[in-house]
């Protein structure tokens, strides 16, 4: 587990979600950030072909965004987030309104800390199409790595994942707890095309990216709830899971597990919540 290539998506999820959930550094060597370079054109982001395996495309739209309570509340929430947001995120071109309109919502500090602002978008749909699996280049990452070094108890074959290594989250929480998921949804909402194209250049010209995210949510919502710390093992320089039915499990779910069950806890609840908002009403 390396901390340089850790960061929080199933917020991201949350945050349109805004995972929560960057955090490889069970899976991979270490990489220093600052040594990536992200693409300087507009391309849309996409991972190669071994990072993003060809999945069956998703012909029937379950919940189509106009009809699930993000689509009807986006007219009235987003006119009161636009009427709310700075002038100079009002009058952003149509390819960065989402990501000033996001800024006005979080705060400018907290975005330029915590976010990749750069094809946010792009980097947004490609860590959700691949939360439920086993990897995503550190280069399409939205959200910034968390910071410090993994926190472990013993040594050997003793290792334990420290309970005070959930602190080191506190910031996304923070951010996540008080995030206004009504108006995220509606932001999402009204830039929703945005995303649906990204998801297309995927490699998904039949795919519907709402519903896409909602079976991303589900899978997150049933990582196993573990109270006890995590045994670890550490065969070369990078941590893992000493349970092998639990290293097995997607970059979401582990990422959920290594933060500690209260930490999971508030993040299930707010997926729960932002799930509410793009699925249909129930009659």
């Amino acid at each position: 587990m390396n901390s340089k290539q850790e960061s929080l998506w199933p917020m991201l999820l949350a945050l349109a979600v805004i995972g929560l959930l960057y955090f490889r550094g069970l899976q991979e060597p270490i990489n220093a950030l600052h040594d990536i370079q992200l693409p300087s054109s507009p391309t849309p982001l996409a991972a190669s072909p071994e990072d993003n395996p060809a999945r069956p495309t998703e012909a029937l739209v379950v919940n189509p965004i106009e009809q699930t309570q993000a689509g009807r509340q986006r007219t009235s929430v987003a006119a009161a987030t636009d009427a709310a947001e700075p002038l100079d995120a009002a009058m952003s071109p149509p390819e960065q309104r989402f990501e000033s309109a996001l800024e006005a919502l979080v705060g400018s500090e907290a975005f330029s800390q915590l976010f990749v602002s750069d094809d946010f978008i792009n980097r947004m749909v490609v860590t959700v199409d691949n939360l439920s699996h086993e990897k995503l280049p550190v280069r399409l990452w939205p959200l910034r790595p968390v910071g410090g070094l993994p926190v472990v108890n013993g040594e050997g074959g003793t290792l334990r994942l420290a309970a005070d290594n959930s602190a080191r989250y506190a910031a996304y929480l923070q951010l996540l707890q008080r995030l206004d998921l009504k108006r995220l949804a509606a932001l999402y909402g009204r830039d929703y095309e945005r995303f649906q194209q990204a998801y297309g250049a995927l490699g998904y010209p039949d795919g519907y990216f709402n519903d896409r995210l909602v079976d991303v949510i589900d899978h997150l919502l049933v990582t196993p709830d573990v109270s006890a710390p995590l045994a670890l093992v550490q065969p070369t320089v990078i941590y893992k899971f000493a349970d092998d039915g639990l290293e097995a499990r997607s970059m979401g779910q582990k990422l959920l597990l290594r933060m500690g069950p209260a930490n999971a806890g508030i993040v299930k609840a707010r997926l729960r919540e932002l799930r509410r908002l793009v699925t249909r009403a129930t009659p």
